[in-house]
């Protein structure tokens, strides 16, 4: 990847270029290169790419410069963000909505990156953003999603970063990842909670979707911070989600 060539035009709305120069763009590289471990592991080469959430492009610019032939779609909260990622890397304009079922999409994909959106869902969104991502999976198609595991709990401890929180917050997040497998907390200064999840419990919820097969797993492997889960959609007539019957 050392020969890969990528836009280097950011947005002046790109919170995430408070990273600074080229950390920007390794973190950025890092995630392809998860991508391209999840792409090995499932013998696919990707036509059709999700990138939700995209941000102002530090994921997309990489991807539609490793995948030229392909069809990348970008969706986010933020639509100033998804505007610049159609207009400066090619992309197609999917804007998210806080309700789910109103994203209108019109295909499947082979491919879908979804970098730290679960790092700050509580955990009664993860059934509807897991169906959803299964959902708009076509068949022996990625998903490549990213979480909080134990290196965040380390910084902390170590002071070495704080994530925005108070030293309440950070026990509090930290207790419940301890206790259950999972800490959240919804900071009053920051516009999204926080959360930590263990690999148990990302495991536990991906069980109840049969038809995503766990393809990897790479603890902190995103930029050395946070956790990689892989996921390929079965082709095998599996239900999309477990259900009970009486």
């Amino acid at each position: 990847m050392s020969e890969l060539v990528y836009s280097t035009v950011i947005s002046p709305n790109d919170q995430m270029w408070a990273s600074g120069g080229q950390w920007y763009f390794d973190i950025g590289r890092s995630a392809l290169e998860c991508i391209t471990r999840a792409l090995a592991a499932a013998h696919i080469i990707p036509q059709r790419i999700l990138d939700l959430p995209c941000g102002h492009g530090r994921v997309c610019r990489m991807l539609t410069a490793a995948y030229p032939s392909a069809r990348v779609t970008v969706s986010d909260l933020d639509r100033d963000g998804v505007d610049f990622c159609a207009r400066e890397f090619g992309a197609e304009a999917l804007y998210s909505e806080d309700d789910l079922a109103r994203v209108a999409v019109g295909r499947q994909f082979d491919l879908i990156w979804c970098g730290s959106l679960f790092t700050h869902l509580d955990r009664e969104r993860w059934p509807e953003f897991l169906g959803f991502f299964a959902d708009r999976l076509a068949p022996d198609g990625v998903l490549v999603f990213t979480t909080h595991g134990r290196q965040p709990i380390q910084w902390m401890r170590d002071s070495f970063f704080d994530y925005g929180l108070s030293r309440d917050e950070q026990e509090a997040m930290i207790a419940g990842y301890v206790t259950g497998g999972f800490g959240f907390v919804s900071p009053s200064n920051q516009a999204f909670g926080l959360s930590l999840s263990s690999i148990p419990f990302v495991c536990s919820e991906l069980e109840r979707w049969p038809c995503l097969r766990l393809i990897g797993v790479h603890e902190h492997g995103w930029a050395g911070h946070q956790d990689v889960f892989s996921c390929q959609r079965l082709r095998t007539e599996y239900p999309t989600r477990y259900t009970l019957g009486r």
